[in-house]
């Protein structure tokens, strides 16, 4: 029986070969002809691995086109998230970087082209300092009332951020509205960091948003517009002494007890001295507000005139 079958096998064996390899190149054409490779393209982001801690990347352009080339059947097999681009970042630095951007494509599938194989991957040190919080009052307070003081709830906040954004912040500001309040009120306060222009900076977290600010108000008082005396003491430079003493503003509001307020016709400055002088004194100078009386003007500016006297 197995002679039998090994004759018919062995029977016409180069012809028999021939058919085979005939069958298989003639199934690879059909295959071909009926599945062909074809190109596709696909729009992905980029992402990053071995990023470092404490820093901040920024990508440009963040995402590439890919390029890719398969049979056509494998496409229906697939979806856009399995095609991906990445950039290694751990040998980048501070600053900007050019890194090369590798590709993770489906088995099968044979990258052809991407739109950008280097890109620019900017990285910046997360850091921090503190500020001190600037509190703005705005509006006024009732009938015979006045703003005494206000009394933030934090004198300072941390702001954090990319160094550049971290650098540009001046100070962290917050606004007060008195409302036409006539007694003591707490309100929250949004706090929100500014350049010296005052224009807000992006990109930076304060260690606390808002925060509460007590407002004293003094109730049952009047104002009143009194005159400013500049204070000075000592003898000028030989020869020379003083000739004109002024302030400017020359007067100020001030605020207070009816019964106060009428007993005062005038504020006087901080002692400006004098001795040894010979030139005209110019400074910003501290009001002496008597108790009880308050003003929303604490420094004038002050000139003492120094002149030489006339010889006999």
């Amino acid at each position: 029986m197995m002679n039998r079958i090994q004759s018919i096998f062995r029977h016409n064996l180069p012809a028999k070969i021939l058919a085979l390899l005939g069958a298989v190149v003639l199934w690879f054409f059909v295959m071909n002809d009926q599945n062909p490779s074809v190109n596709s393209t696909f729009t992905v982001p980029v992402y990053t691995i071995n990023g470092p801690d404490g820093y901040t990347v920024k990508l440009n352009p963040r995402d590439v086109t890919v390029k890719v080339k398969a049979p056509r059947a494998s496409f229906t097999a697939t979806k856009p998230d399995d095609f991906k681009a990445y950039v290694d970042l751990e040998d980048a630095v501070e600053g900007t970087n050019k890194l090369k951007v590798r590709t993770v494509v489906p088995q099968g599938f044979e990258v052809v082209d991407i739109s950008d194989e280097i890109i620019e991957v900017t990285m910046e040190a997360l850091v921090e300092k503190q500020l001190a919080v600037n509190v703005q009052v705005t509006g006024n307070t009732g009938a015979h009332s006045a703003l005494d003081k206000i009394i933030p709830e934090k004198d300072s906040v941390k702001v954090t951020g990319p160094r550049t954004n971290v650098e540009r912040v001046n100070r962290v500001v917050g606004y007060l509205n008195l409302a036409n309040n006539t007694s003591d009120f707490t309100i929250k306060v949004k706090l929100t960091p500014v350049d010296v222009d005052g224009n807000i900076v992006d990109s930076v977290s304060l260690s606390t948003q808002e925060i509460d600010v007590t407002a004293k108000i003094l109730s049952g008082v009047d104002k009143k517009v009194v005159s400013i005396k500049p204070a000075y003491s000592g003898v000028p430079a030989q020869n020379f002494e003083v000739s004109v003493v002024s302030a400017q503003p020359d007067k100020v509001e001030i605020t207070g007890k009816t019964e106060v307020l009428e007993k005062l016709s005038e504020i006087f400055t901080d002692t400006v001295v004098v001795d040894g002088a010979n030139a005209d004194i110019i400074k910003d100078v501290n009001l002496v507000l008597p108790d009880g009386i308050i003003s929303p003007s604490q420094k004038v500016k002050v000139k003492i005139q120094i002149k030489k006297r006339n010889s006999d």
